[in-house]
């Protein structure tokens, strides 16, 4: 029990503690002790329950119990290998009757040190259980250094696709409402160039729109889904797509379910990769997208249908890789990769079939939430 408590630590200050706990508990001497090693200082950082009465300063046991680079702790600790020991008492960093004890290096993090009023050398059993704290502990504290580096990682990214989306979103909009205002001073062959710029500029809001979802979902360590209306969603999505692509034509169906979906906020970003890879990848003059919506029992399940030129049957099971895209597409890939992320991540599944005359159908499964009325 003690050494699970161990392992679920958070951090040092917790590792520390919960190392003294253990090592009192298991070894059954009272004297323990965590030292944090640091600028050639052996400093004690968390300390067991009996040795407080020896302490002057028990909640910073630290500020009096030390030993500097070359004391005899400091030897134990730089030699890396478990021992046992017999105490001076004038050589103990406090007041307490210490007489045997046993000193377990914990590499670069520090020292834990177990020790007994009994004026004998602690058994060679008592060395080995002492001996398995030690590498559980420094497992744990190695752990905890992994996660809190991991952490910062992840909070430099977060501030990196925040600030990135932030002002490229900010530029690509001033860039397309300029190049709105130039249209009513261009003609012929320049309306085309303004057209192209334009079109540039919405291609990349939605890659940059993509390239944050899938940032902040590759942060994620453990997933939480909640219940999420999918018809307000995807009416939503739908009415910005119509809005952005004005000469395609977009069917749905009179009502959409009112019914909850196991998901989250990023759900409107499945939809819209989907529909926006209908109508990019369409060849036909007039692209045309049906979205339909089946309540199957436990699954909602969604079908987006284009009359585009289809996908290949040899890249219908690879098109939501990483890196993978539609036939003659000249984006990243990342669109389809996100949406399989996502609907993985929901429980879902999502695939691609062939449309009747032409084109191709993606569909959707997500499970429905466990509380919908």
């Amino acid at each position: 029990m003690a050494t699970r408590r161990l392992m679920k630590t958070e951090n040092r200050s917790e590792a520390a503690t919960a190392a003294v706990k253990t090592a009192t508990a298991i070894l059954d001497f009272p004297f323990s002790v965590f030292w944090t090693a640091n600028d050639g200082v052996l400093r004690a950082e968390a300390i067991s329950e009996p040795l407080r009465e020896y302490v002057a300063v028990p909640e910073d046991p630290g500020q009096v119990m030390q030993h500097e680079r070359g004391s005899w702790l400091w030897a134990h600790y730089e030699r890396d290998e478990t021992q046992t020991v017999l105490v001076d008492e004038e050589k103990a960093a406090s007041d307490a009757p210490l007489h045997g004890g046993i000193v377990v290096p914990l590499s670069g993090h520090g020292l834990l040190t177990a020790g007994t009023d009994v004026k004998a050398e602690p058994t060679e059993r008592e060395a080995q259980l002492a001996d398995i704290l030690g590498k559980n502990v420094l497992s744990t504290l190695d752990r905890i250094e992994r996660e809190q580096e991991l952490k910062r990682q992840r909070d430099n990214l977060d501030l990196l696709n925040q600030i990135v989306r932030h002002d490229l979103t900010n530029h690509l909009q001033t860039i397309s409402g300029r190049a709105e205002l130039l249209r009513d001073q261009c003609s012929g062959d320049a309306i085309e160039h303004v057209d192209g710029i334009q079109e540039s500029s919405q291609a990349a809001t939605e890659l940059l729109e993509t390239a944050g979802n899938l940032a902040s979902v590759m942060q994620q360590t453990e997933w939480e889904t909640e219940p999420v209306a999918l018809g307000p969603v995807l009416s939503s999505v739908i009415e910005d797509i119509t809005a952005t692509y004005t000469d395609a034509q977009v069917t749905v169906p009179d009502a959409l379910p009112s019914a909850q979906v196991e998901a989250d906020e990023l759900l409107s970003s499945v939809f819209r990769n989907v529909l926006t890879n209908a109508i990019q990848h369409n060849d036909s003059a007039t692209p045309s997208v049906v979205v339909d919506v089946t309540d199957d029992g436990d699954v909602l399940q969604v079908t987006v249908a284009d009359n585009g030129p289809g996908i290949p049957d040899e890249q219908k099971r690879t098109v939501f890789e990483r890196g993978k895209k539609r036939p003659n597409s000249a984006g990243t890939g990342v669109g389809l990769y996100l949406v399989r992320t996502l609907v993985d991540a929901y429980g879902g599944d999502v695939w691609v079939e062939d449309n009747e005359p032409t084109g191709a159908v993606v569909g959707l499964a997500l499970q429905k939430a466990t509380d919908d009325a």
